[in-house]
């Protein structure tokens, strides 16, 4: 079974699995398989039915050095299997590379009724390598990349300098979209001014859902005074 770090929605398959054992394997033949369950993601009762099936498929072999000293080793067959894993895993990869930025710019254009020439990338990570490579493709100008990192600020990313929030409005952007997944909600939150100069701030986890008028909670309003121990009106 696979270890509970990894229940989300990317899974692995049994060939990812031999993918990731052989792989551990070619670069170390004293690799211990507690140390293989480990790097694999697997629990050690798993990583030993792979191995198990390995063998029996003669794509592996392991040398007996001592009672408790096992060596693993690839087989010619071995090693051309997992060569043939990593094409097809590097294959399958830039598929999910390309359904990525396809879902980035419809995450974007669904939260704007205009078509974005002029935008501005809030964060310097990962996620903010792939929306400036699907919006650079889509035809949309990066006018800048903006972090609240003094370290990154001044710093080149994806050949834009990057500026601090402060330089957003003189770059003039019809939008800002926000690629800093652990900050979304701050970030959204800090630059809801910009909507006073017409600049869209969106955000890829989607657009906030605004509450109805009648399910928005009231202020807490004190109730005139009842004896000693005046009480306060509960929210409605």
């Amino acid at each position: 079974m696979q270890t509970k770090e990894l229940e989300n929605l990317y899974l692995q398959s049994p060939q990812l699995n031999q993918l990731n054992i052989l792989r551990e394997v070619a670069a170390n033949a004293k690799v211990t398989q507690a140390e293989l369950a480990k790097l694999s993601s697997l629990s050690v009762a798993m990583v030993n039915n792979y191995m198990k099936e390995l063998c029996r498929a003669g794509l592996l072999e392991y040398h007996r050095r001592t009672i408790k000293s096992v060596t693993y080793h690839l087989t010619p067959s071995g090693k051309r299997h997992l060569e043939v894993l990593q094409a097809r895993l590097i294959d399958e990869m830039v598929g999910m590379f390309v359904s990525a930025k396809e879902q980035i710019r419809e995450r974007i254009a669904s939260q704007t009724p205009a078509l974005l020439k002029r935008v501005v990338l809030f964060g310097s990570g990962n996620l903010a390598q792939l929306a400036f490579h699907a919006l650079e493709l889509a035809g949309t100008n990066i006018v800048g990349i903006c972090d609240d990192n003094p370290e990154r600020i001044g710093r080149e990313f994806c050949g834009r300098e990057v500026i601090s929030r402060s330089q957003i409005r003189f770059v003039d952007p019809d939008a800002v979209v926000v690629v800093d997944p652990n900050r979304t909600e701050e970030i959204c939150r800090e630059l809801e001014f910009l909507g006073e100069g017409g600049v869209n701030v969106i955000r890829l986890d989607g657009p906030r859902e605004r509450k109805r008028p009648d399910q928005e909670e009231l202020p807490l309003t004190p109730r005139p005074a009842a004896g000693p121990n005046p009480t306060q009106a509960r929210t409605l």
